[in-house]
């Protein structure tokens, strides 16, 4: 199986054709191949009315899932008509439980103020009616005729005292009973004769009887002239009164408001006294244990979703969802003393302002927030929004509000990383029932026309947006470039546009630092060259412990048992490769290949799995006449912070091989590659730092002209190196080689023939060869000491 060594320009950055899109058209986002299966679902999700067809958008950060979304549903939601206004209506009847009713869009401001009118003109109108000269004159006439009446049962009261020579007097403390004098008048019983006091005292009790009786008959016509008052403030307030109600009502006819119109009549009716005094002093006792409310607070619209300027449905976007941001809270105003609540100060959250319309809702925020998670599952189950205190504990207040659900209408949108999506929602059954849609966004798309047209079309106008100034072909190569090197694939571009428009953006403020008019191809490798040395502060501290040889590893000479594998740091920011010294070391045995990384637990499943790769393939190859007849341990040298991965498992194998053949590997090689059980190598990730990291160890320590790196042939398209590497390349200085087996690895460190034979033939001079040779003594000595019975060798 031939080595090949790959050439500059298949290094180097990929130099794609510049597309750019036509001038009727608009770059959009979903319109990448990576996004339009993203947009197919949220086009879908859109269009199903039933419930549980919500959708969760999960894409890579900086793939512009956010912004691309929200512009697609406001896009989408330009087709539909203006959802309904809210408002929140005093409940007379048990005021703790305001109703919401739905109006048209706009209806819900026009009713505030018609209301705010009624109650304001009503006060004049009552005034007036109660002042007019009709009800005055009746008001007088019902008030001379029960005065008359009054007056006349007192006088018969006086009458019947005086037969027995006493009397009935009126004064501030109520009704007294008097004796009187021959010249008629009062005087005490202590006064009177005594031949005419003993008489007197016996009809002092029935004239009190008979005035008891007299004031019950005056207490009830005092109640029927009240009744009969009120009767005819009522109906001078009902002339008033119900056809103003009627206007009103005729206007507005949505479900449910004319039984609240005819409640409220009633209720004013009640309460007419109120409109008599100062709309500022509470007047009006609700009844339940809450504090009075004035005339305004208790007539008022709460309005609660106002569309009156909106054509559309809202995109809402609740970036913090607590409870209170996203089901709204009841407020409480400061009154005698204490906090008390209104209907009034109910507030909307974020289901409601997007009710009929879309929330849109982003992952992480939505984990933080676990206990509004369960709240918003329930108000999608049951349809409604419901608002609850969920602030308060121990038993319920007398009078606390309890506002009626507003039934809901929404399509949830969650936008997320994919480990948001798998790790946490996608495990949860009751999301799998509200959440049927997943639009899913590539982290890649082919490097081809539509793609790279678009591509050009947002990053020009991105740059010119946020700089002010255009990008030239120039700078757009290299900014597509930069996308490939992300993507890791030189026929493909990172579906994070956002983090290459970011490249884009400071490339033009170093255009703009030298007055220029354009960004160019060197401003953008410029840009991204400041960028790597403001994040690379580990990379470089990384190599000069290289340097100083704190971290032992050569770039030159061969060395028996010990490989450079290439590993990649990734510190979220920056990643960079820096090679590791994987070392073995062989000895009479039969327990195989030793990971010292296992035995103390630095290692994961993922290494250890290619250990044991590793392992089966030397029995293939060494141990088909005799059982497996070395113990090699074998480790990554000073890995103090634990190892995963497969990617090192062709280096491992090398220097196990080298261990126990005993020839030397080149250390002016780095490797990198997993491999399975027949030796075929296998394609790993972070090639390209992998590669960087190599080169400049051997930059630093010099190069030599043979020095370079093996890779497996399949990684050979997710090269992307620097210009700096690819010069070195293309002066000889470097090298890169893919393999297809691990044979051609090891005959490329070792500079020997392997020596692989299908019939397990080795020559001699094989390094396959020495291996079995060595591996034939190890065999003998554990015969000898008797750790295997015998047998006859063929």
């Amino acid at each position: 199986m031939p080595v090949s060594r790959l050439d500059a320009d298949d290094c180097g950055f990929p130099h794609f054709r510049i597309r750019s899109p036509q001038k009727d058209q608009t770059p959009e986002i979903f319109a990448f191949s990576s996004h339009y299966r993203a947009a197919e679902a949220l086009k879908f999700g859109l269009s199903m009315s039933e419930p549980g067809f919500n959708i969760f958008v999960l894409g890579l950060d900086r793939a512009g899932r956010m912004t691309a979304t929200l512009d697609y549903l406001k896009k989408a939601m330009e087709e539909r008509p203006a959802p309904q206004d809210w408002v929140y209506l005093n409940n007379f009847s048990r005021s703790n439980k305001p109703r919401p009713y739905a109006l048209a869009s706009g209806e819900g401001t026009k009713l505030a103020d018609a209301m705010e009118t009624l109650i304001s003109h009503l006060r004049e109108a009552f005034a007036s009616a109660f002042n007019a000269p009709t009800h005055l004159t009746e008001t007088q006439s019902q008030t001379e005729e029960a005065r008359t009446q009054l007056r006349e049962k007192f006088d018969a009261l006086r009458e019947y005292a005086r037969k027995p020579g006493l009397d009935v007097q009126e004064n501030e403390k109520g009704v007294m009973i008097v004796a009187l004098n021959e010249e008629g008048e009062p005087v005490s019983l202590d006064e009177i004769p005594k031949e005419r006091r003993s008489e007197a005292e016996d009809a002092f009790e029935d004239v009190a009887e008979e005035a008891r009786k007299t004031l019950l008959s005056t207490r009830d016509l005092e109640e029927q002239i009240a009744d009969t008052l009120d009767a005819l403030r009522r109906s001078a307030a009902k002339v008033v009164l119900k056809p103003r109600i009627r206007k009103i009502r005729d206007k507005f006819t949505a479900p449910g408001l004319k039984a609240w119109f005819e409640a409220l009549e009633k209720d004013i009716l009640d309460n007419i006294d109120a409109f008599e005094e100062d709309s500022d002093q509470p007047t009006i006792d609700s009844g339940d244990g809450k504090m009075p409310e004035t005339v305004d607070d208790r007539y008022a619209v709460n309005l609660l979703i106002d569309h009156s300027r909106d054509k559309h449905p809202d995109v809402v976007l609740e970036p913090s969802p607590s409870y209170d941001n996203l089901f709204g809270q009841i407020q409480y105003r400061p009154l005698a003393g204490g906090m008390h609540p209104h209907f009034s100060l109910i507030k909307p959250g974020a289901l409601h302002r997007a009710n009929g319309g879309v929330l849109v809702l982003r992952a992480e925020s939505l984990v933080e927030h676990e206990d509004s998670w369960a709240f918003l599952k329930a108000a999608l189950r049951d349809r409604e929004i419901r608002i609850e205190e969920t602030h308060k504990s121990g038993p319920p207040t007398a009078g606390a509000p309890e506002p009626r659900p507003i039934p809901l209408d929404v399509k949830v949108v969650i936008v997320g990383a994919p480990k948001y999506y798998y790790t946490f929602f996608s495990l949860d059954v009751d999301f799998r029932n509200h959440f049927r849609v997943k639009a899913d966004i590539d982290a890649d798309m082919p490097a081809v026309g539509r793609n790279i047209s678009v591509y050009t079309g947002l990053l020009r106008s991105s740059a010119l947006d946020r700089t002010g100034i255009t990008l030239d072909n120039g700078a757009i190569r290299q900014l597509l470039g930069q996308a490939a090197r992300w993507a890791g694939e030189r026929d493909k571009l990172t579906a994070q546009i956002e983090r290459v428009e970011d490249v884009a953006i400071e490339a033009g403020a170093l255009a703009k630092s030298e007055n220029r008019e354009t960004i160019r191809a060197a401003d953008v490798r410029r840009a991204i060259e400041e960028r790597r040395h403001r994040n690379s502060r580990l990379e470089d501290r990384s190599h000069e412990r290289v340097q100083r040889r704190e971290i032992l590893i050569d770039s030159f000479g061969a060395v028996a048992g010990q490989v450079n594998a290439l590993t990649v740091l990734d510190y979220g920011d920056h990643a960079f490769g820096l090679p590791a010294r994987v070392s073995a070391r062989s000895y009479v045995g039969n327990l195989g290949v030793l990971n010292i990384e296992r035995m103390v637990d630095m290692s994961g499943p993922l290494q250890q799995k290619s250990v044991m790769t590793i392992e089966g393939f030397l029995k293939s190859r060494f141990a088909q006449d005799f059982p497996i007849s070395f113990a090699c341990n074998v480790t990554f040298e000073q890995n103090y912070g634990g190892i995963e991965g497969d990617s090192a498992s062709m280096a491992e194998l090398c220097a196990i091989i080298s261990a126990i053949s005993n020839i030397p590997m080149r250390q002016n090689i780095g490797v990198t590659g997993s491999m399975n059980q027949f030796g075929q190598a296998q394609p790993v990730g972070g090639v390209s730092h992998k590669i960087e990291g190599f080169y400049r160890i051997c930059a630093d320590q010099g190069f030599t002209g043979d020095q370079g790196v093996i890779i497996p042939l399949a990684n050979a398209e997710n090269v992307v190196l620097r210009e700096e590497v690819v010069q070195a390349i293309r002066q000889g200085k470097f090298n890169i080689w893919t393999v297809e087996h691990i044979n051609d690895a090891i005959e490329l460190l070792s500079g020997k023939p392997c020596g692989d034979h299908p019939d397990g033939q080795y020559p001699d001079d094989s390094v396959y060869g020495k291996a079995m040779e060595r591996l034939r003594k190890n065999d003998r000595i554990l015969r000898d000491r008797h750790a295997f019975p015998a047998w006859s060798e063929q």
